[in-house]
C-alpha cells in the first residue's frame, strides 16, 4: 500500500506543527522503503532457496560420482589380475553420467547466481538521489 504525502503546510503553521509535518514525512519515507526492500527481500530469499537447493543437488550428484568412479577405478585396476565382469564399465558410465549432472547443476547456479535482486529498491533510491542532487543545485 503506498504512502501519501502529506499536505503543504500554510504559511501561518507553528515550529512544532511544521516539525511534525517532517517528521511525519520522513516516517511515511522509510516505511515505504522498508515495505518495498521486504517484499524483494521475499523474492530474493525465494531466489537463493533455489540456488541452495541445486547446490545441494549438485553436491549429490558429486558424491555419487566419486563414489561410482571409485568403484569403477578399483574394479578396473583388478580386471588387469582377473576376467572382469561388465558391470566394471555400467559404473563408470554411472559415474560419468554423475559428472554430467553436477556440471549442469553449476551452469544452472551460476546463471541464476547473476540475477539481479533488489531491482526496484535500487531504483527508487536512483531516483530519490537524482532528485536530491537536482533539489541541492
Amino acid at each position: 500500500m503506498p504512502v501519501t504525502p502529506p499536505h503543504p503546510f500554510p504559511m501561518n503553521s507553528g515550529f512544532v506543527a511544521h516539525l511534525r509535518g517532517v517528521t511525519a514525512a520522513a516516517l511515511g519515507y522509510v516505511a515505504a522503503r522498508a515495505q518495498l526492500a521486504g517484499l524483494e527481500s521475499k523474492e530474493a530469499a525465494g531466489h537463493y532457496l533455489k540456488i541452495a537447493a541445486v547446490l545441494v543437488a549438485g553436491a549429490l550428484f558429486a558424491t555419487f560420482g566419486y563414489l561410482f568412479f571409485c568403484l569403477g577405478i578399483v574394479f578396473a585396476i583388478a580386471r588387469l589380475f582377473e576376467n572382469p565382469n561388465a558391470w566394471i564399465w555400467v559404473a563408470l558410465l554411472v559415474a560419468l553420467a554423475h559428472f554430467g549432472a553436477t556440471a549442469a547443476c553449476a551452469f544452472i547456479v551460476r546463471e541464476w547466481f547473476t540475477a539481479p535482486v533488489f531491482t526496484s529498491t535500487i531504483a527508487e533510491f536512483r531516483k530519490d538521489q537524482e532528485w536530491l542532487t537536482k533539489k541541492t543545485n
